[in-house]
């Protein structure tokens, strides 16, 4: 038997009443198998008492008879239960049960002290392994544990541990109590048992990483079960302990969870702090939006060409650029009125399609000559720069021009930039601004090529109606021709 402190000896002496009903219990249901009358409730008892006396002797170091009591369990299971051949076999494991927990007890009266510091040089070991400077557990005494076991003299070996390591402790023996003590006590760590009646251990965690979200969790079993190991780390909890309990892994454990869960706890508070400066920093411009979407039409003018001049500053190296965005924004806006989209916030958001652009070298924006396929990479990233430029902002009209940023160059086969995307999974504004957008820039002048007629672009356009441009989009496009060369007269005249 393994060498017990005081503490342990005196809770493994207080529990021999608890061992010997759960024993007597095991007796009771061989008796009745050998009388044939082994009823349900019997059955279920034996094989709950089994279950129990494999985790609380393993935890004392008795591990013969921890392993006996889990081959009773396995044996008392209704799967497993076979009277005609099973009644000899269990017979010898009680028997053989007894004996082992009768000389527990009379070993543990002979033990006059721990082997303390054994365990004291294992912990130092594995503090240094882990690094200088770290938190030892007296520095986290006021961190509060919460012991969750339905065995009491698992619990009570625990808090032992615990306690003599300076932590501030609390144990209970259901799910339902340590549900009522994380509302009540503030808990920094849960250390729960997976195997309770009614609700499991792997439950209490979820529940407590959905509620509690700065609780650490840490589970122990008397089973070496991978999986359930794996279960409770894709749950979130911070570590796996396995029965018997030894002090230099509970420890260890406690203050790897603890030091984790602080550290966590300082990146939230890092993050929401730089949140923080960002809602300051774009107060101002989140002001002048609702002041835009809110005030009166001369206001809204006003606004709006701020926003224009910002999207000039994209391009304002081109000559005439700025005869393009007015153009396609007002194309946008007569598709939008078309598809029941709201015009203004549609001209308005449309504007900014190419505000990406600032990234893109003069030296390849202003090329006269076809791009190489490295200019042409370059030239396709404006597209995912656009929208992180205009995304997050909060505010309708810079969202939505984010959306058309990114998305303004996919294509209705699925052959576009920056993401592929095909048919529907474009959002509608963004087919809308293609269709405006090649329209445009093929009808006018630019560096490395002369601007095409209405009628060739028109003709191209037809041939390109389900590839690159959504045909209902498309035909409500040429369903709209007058308006739309009224406009590109208009401009183009000036």
């Amino acid at each position: 038997m393994t060498k017990l402190s005081t503490g342990l000896r005196a809770i493994f002496e207080n529990n021999k009443d608890d061992f010997d009903k759960r024993v007597r219990t095991l007796e009771d249901a061989v008796a009745a198998i050998v009388a044939g009358s082994l009823d349900e409730d019997l059955r279920a008892s034996a094989e709950r008492d089994a279950h129990k006396l494999a985790g609380s002797l393993g935890t004392f170091g008795l591990p013969r008879g921890s392993e006996l009591a889990g081959e009773l369990e396995q044996r008392f299971a209704p799967r497993h239960l076979s009277v005609a051949d099973e009644e000899i076999h269990l017979a010898q494991c009680v028997r053989a049960l007894r004996a082992e927990l009768d000389s527990g007890l009379a070993e543990v009266s002979t033990i006059e002290r721990d082997d303390q510091q054994s365990d004291d040089d294992e912990l130092s070991r594995r503090r240094s392994v882990t690094g200088p400077g770290r938190a030892a557990p007296l520095a986290l005494a006021a961190r509060r544990i919460l012991v969750v076991d339905d065995d009491m003299a698992v619990r009570r070996v625990l808090s032992s541990i615990l306690s003599d390591a300076g932590y501030d402790v609390r144990d209970v023996g259901s799910a339902r109590d340590a549900r009522v003590a994380l509302e009540r006590d503030g808990i920094a760590l849960l250390l729960s048992d997976v195997s309770m009646p009614g609700e499991t251990g792997l439950d209490l965690i979820r529940f407590a990483l959905c509620e509690y979200p700065e609780t650490a969790t840490l589970l122990i079993s008397a089973l070496e079960d991978p999986g359930i190991a794996q279960m409770a780390m894709d749950f979130g909890a911070y570590g796996y302990l396995t029965k018997p309990v030894c002090r230099s892994p509970v420890l260890i454990g406690v203050m790897n969870a603890l030091r984790r869960r602080d550290m966590e706890v300082r990146e939230r508070a890092v993050r929401e702090n730089l949140e923080r400066i960002v809602r300051v920093r774009t107060s101002a411009l989140s002001r002048a939006l609702e002041r835009l979407e809110g005030a009166a039409e001369q206001s809204r003018v006003l606004q709006a060409q701020t926003i224009y001049r910002w999207a000039y500053a994209a391009e304002y190296r081109d000559p005439g650029i700025g005869g393009h965005l007015e153009r396609m924004s007002r194309y946008c806006a007569v598709l939008g009125r078309a598809f029941r989209l709201h015009p203004d916030s549609l001209e308005l958001a449309s504007v900014l399609h190419d505000v990406g652009k600032l990234a893109v070298p003069d030296s390849i924006l202003l090329k006269p000559g076809p791009l190489t396929p490295d200019e042409r990479l370059v030239i396709e990233t404006h597209a995912d720069i656009g929208y992180g430029m205009l995304r997050g902002s909060g505010r309708s009209v810079l969202d939505l021009a984010a959306l058309i940023a990114w998305t303004h160059h996919e294509k209705f086969d699925g052959s576009g930039y920056p993401r592929g995307l095909s048919g529907s999974n474009i959002p509608l504004e963004g087919r809308i601004a293609a269709v405006a957008d090649v329209f445009d820039a093929m009808t006018s002048e630019r560096v490395y090529r002369p601007a095409w007629s209405v009628d060739a672009t028109i003709a191209w356009m037809k041939n390109e109606r389900g590839k690159h441009f959504d045909p209902d989009v498309f035909d409500g496009f040429v369903a709209s021709i007058e308006e739309i060369l009224a406009i590109h007269s208009a401009r183009t005249s000036e």
